[in-house]
C-alpha cells in the first residue's frame, strides 16, 4: 500500500501526529498558557505555539514523505521494514540521543521565569523547540509508526499508547527503558510474522 498524494498525505500526517503528539504536550501548552495568561494576546500566543509544535511534526513527516518517494517504496517486502523499524526503534529507546532529548523535554516543560521578548515569538521559539525535542524523543517510533501505522489503525493505536508512554511517564529508570525497548523489539518481530 501507498501513502498517497502529497496533499492527502501531509493532511493525514497532520491530523494523525496532532492526535498522537498533543495529548503528550498538553503539560508543555498548559504550562505556556499560564506562564502568559495576564499578558496581551495569551489565546493566541497559546494556539501559535501548538501550530509550530505540529508544523514541527508535519516537517518531520515530509521528510518521511520524501525519503519514501525517493526509495519507490512500498517494497515487497515491506512488512519486514516495519518490524525492522520497530526494531530500530527498540534500540534507540536505549540510546545516549533518546536519553538527552527526553531530558531536554522535561525541562522545556517546566517554563522557569518570565517568558522573554514579544509573547508570539516566544510562543514560536518555544514550540519550535520543543517540537525538535520531541523529534529526538520518539523520531523512531514515528519513522516505524509511518511505515506499520499507515496501513493499519490497530498498529496506530498501539504506537500512540507507547507515544503515550514515552513521553507522558515519570522520568524512566534502567529497567523501564528495557521493558520499553523490549516491548518494541517483540513489537517488531510480531509485526514482520503476523504480516508475512
Amino acid at each position: 500500500m501507498g501513502i498517497g498524494p502529497l496533499p492527502a498525505f501531509a493532511g493525514a500526517w497532520a491530523l494523525m501526529t496532532a492526535a498522537m503528539m498533543l495529548p503528550s504536550a498538553v503539560p508543555f501548552v498548559f504550562e505556556f498558557a499560564r506562564s502568559s495568561e495576564r499578558r496581551h494576546g495569551w489565546q493566541l500566543a497559546t494556539a501559535l505555539l501548538a501550530a509550530t509544535y505540529v508544523s514541527v511534526w508535519l516537517a518531520f513527516g515530509l521528510v518521511c514523505f520524501a525519503a519514501y518517494a525517493a526509495l519507490r517504496m512500498p517494497w515487497p517486502d515491506q512488512t519486514v521494514i516495519g518490524g525492522i523499524a520497530l526494531v530500530v526503534a527498540g534500540a534507540y529507546a536505549l540510546s545516549p540521543l533518546k536519553r538527552a532529548c527526553e531530558a531536554r523535554c522535561r525541562e522545556l516543560c517546566a517554563l522557569h521565569g518570565p517568558l522573554p521578548f514579544d509573547l508570539r515569538r516566544s510562543a514560536v521559539v518555544a514550540g519550535a523547540r520543543y517540537g525538535l525535542s520531541c523529534v529526538g524523543c520518539t523520531a523512531a517510533v514515528m519513522i516505524a509508526a509511518f511505515l506499520v501505522g499507515m496501513s493499519s489503525l490497530a498498529w496506530m493505536a498501539v504506537l500512540t499508547a507507547l507515544v503515550l508512554v514515552y513521553k507522558l511517564a515519570p522520568e524512566p529508570g534502567p529497567l523501564r527503558r528495557a521493558l520499553l525497548a523490549a516491548a518494541l523489539v517483540v513489537m517488531g518481530i510480531v509485526y514482520a510474522v503476523a504480516a508475512a
